[in-house]
């Protein structure tokens, strides 16, 4: 890698595609490409035409998006993370087993060429005992420098299926999956109570009400308060806006519950309005001093660092 100084960034997940052109010793990005044609929906078109190979499929719709980056970069090497190692995705690749090593190094990766002159560096998953990510791996090693001072502690991601990884000496020892944002998508607008809810801003007095939801949600009540959306909607008019609050709060009061048994340090990194919503559920829950802030900024970076990590360790 010593005469490049770029690499092309690849961040493939289930609904969104997307390629920056990265400059490798500041992680600088100078071009950017995204589209939502994701795995999913690029494996749905690969499975009513099946002309080619499924790499063949793919590589050519990575190529596409490839020669649409600014001219003259030179970069050769694609590292390509999410779903793509997937079993609908360009080529399925085994999970690696935890724990992780915050350098990488025990990541499954496989380089694959895409044409004459560019190669993908195809990045896995994790697994353990009980759970799975795709993904959130990359962003954990990157984010991995912030947690290095503190010799340990909880690396909270918050997303469709939340991730809390424990951080011991270098390594991600343990994690736990909470299917926080499906069910709550699934709760606002397939259920009975979807009637009784309507986004809204965040405002003080909503603020109120997701902080009762945390509240609730944190000392076991999620199932016995979630038909009190409804009623008091019905019995008092209580306004939609507040209860898709209250039921956000509800649902990450929940999820944040496991942290009642443990004095760790927590590390949260999201992007908006994930961020500032469990930031504020966190500072209510467990004292200012154990709660670490990494914001959107820090988790975009996180993913290029990760996957410089990655690249390095591949080098060879």
């Amino acid at each position: 890698m010593e005469d490049q100084k770029y690499f092309i960034s690849c961040d493939w997940g289930t609904s969104n595609f997307r390629l920056r052109l990265v400059e490798i010793s500041t992680l600088k990005v100078m071009d950017e490409i995204k589209s939502g044609l994701g795995i999913k929906a690029l494996n749905e078109s690969y499975t009513a035409v099946s002309e080619s190979s499924r790499i063949s499929f793919f590589s050519d719709y990575l190529a596409s998006q490839v020669a649409l980056l600014k001219p003259n970069h030179e970069a050769k090497l694609i590292v390509v993370s999410g779903m793509a190692s997937s079993n609908i995705g360009l080529e399925e690749l085994p999970y690696a087993d935890m724990p992780l090593d915050a350098s990488g190094k025990n990541i499954c990766a496989r380089k694959i060429p895409l044409n004459e002159d560019k190669t993908v560096l195809l990045v896995s998953g994790v697994k353990s005992k009980d759970s799975v990510m795709r993904g959130e791996e990359v962003q954990a090693i990157g984010l991995a420098d912030n947690l290095q001072s503190f010799n340990s502690g909880l690396l909270v991601l918050p997303g469709t299926h939340s991730k809390h990884l424990t951080y011991r000496s270098g390594f991600f020892t343990e994690m736990k999956t909470y299917m926080t944002g499906e069910l709550f998508d699934l709760i606002s607008s397939h259920s009975i109570l979807a009637s009784s809810i309507l986004k809204a801003p965040f405002t003080p007095e909503r603020e109120k009400s997701f902080l009762a939801g945390v509240k609730d949600g944190n000392e076991g009540k999620l199932s016995s308060a979630l038909f009190t959306i409804r009623a008091k909607s019905i019995l008092y008019n209580k306004p939609e806006e507040n209860s898709f609050y209250y039921l956000s709060g509800l649902l990450i009061g929940s999820e944040l519950s496991g942290l009642n048994e443990t004095e760790e340090i927590i590390f949260l990194s999201a992007s908006e309005p994930m961020f500032s919503l469990y930031s504020f559920a966190l500072k209510s829950l467990v004292a200012d001093y154990r709660v670490k802030l990494l914001d959107e900024s820090e988790l975009e970076f996180a993913l290029l660092k990760g996957q410089r990590k990655l690249m390095l360790q591949h080098a060879k």
